[in-house]
C-alpha cells in the first residue's frame, strides 16, 4: 500500500528544493537578469495537513487530498522518493559550488565552475520535470518558475 503522507511530503520537499534555488538558477541562466516575478508572488506547492496544495500569494488555488492520492499505483511513491533524493544531491552540489562562482578570479577556473553548474542545472531539470509531470498528472495546473525550468535546453 502506498504511504500517502510520505508521498505528499516527498513531492512537496522536492519542489521546495527547487524553490530554494530558483532565483539563483534564473540569474545563472539569464546572466544576472533579475527574476521576472518576485518570490512572494510566485506559485508555491506545499504540504498542508494531509493535502498537497498550490498557492498563489498565499491563497490556496488547488488541493489534492489524501483520498485523491489513494488512487495512485504503489510504485509511484518509490519513484517520487528517488527523484527527491536525486534533487537533494544536485541541491547539495549547487549550494556548495554556486557561491564560489562570484569569488573566482581565474578565468579558466571560473569557466570550469560554470560548466559544472550548467550540468547540475540540466540534471536537476530532468528530475524536476518528472516531478512536475507527476503533479500535473495528479491535477495541478502549473505556471510561473516551475514551467520556466522547462525552457532550459542546452545552456
Amino acid at each position: 500500500m502506498i504511504d500517502i503522507p510520505a508521498l505528499i511530503a516527498t513531492a512537496a520537499s522536492a519542489v521546495g528544493l527547487f524553490d530554494k534555488i530558483a532565483d539563483q538558477v534564473q540569474r545563472f541562466i539569464k546572466k544576472d537578469v533579475p527574476a521576472e516575478v518576485p518570490p512572494e508572488y510566485r506559485m508555491k506547492i506545499e504540504k498542508e495537513g494531509d493535502s498537497l496544495v498550490s498557492k498563489n500569494q498565499g491563497v490556496v488555488m488547488q488541493r489534492i487530498t489524501f483520498a485523491d492520492f489513494e488512487k495512485l499505483p504503489d510504485d509511484v511513491l518509490l519513484h517520487i522518493k528517488t527523484l527527491e533524493r536525486s534533487m537533494q544531491n544536485y541541491y547539495a552540489i549547487w549550494s556548495a559550488v554556486y557561491p564560489t562562482l562570484s569569488l573566482e578570479i581565474d578565468p579558466v577556473k571560473k569557466v570550469k565552475i560554470e560548466l559544472s553548474l550548467r550540468q547540475e542545472v540540466l540534471s536537476m531539470k530532468n528530475d524536476l520535470e518528472r516531478i512536475l509531470k507527476f503533479l500535473e498528472d495528479c491535477g495541478f495546473w502549473l505556471d510561473d518558475h516551475y514551467l520556466g525550468i522547462r525552457d532550459i535546453e542546452e545552456l
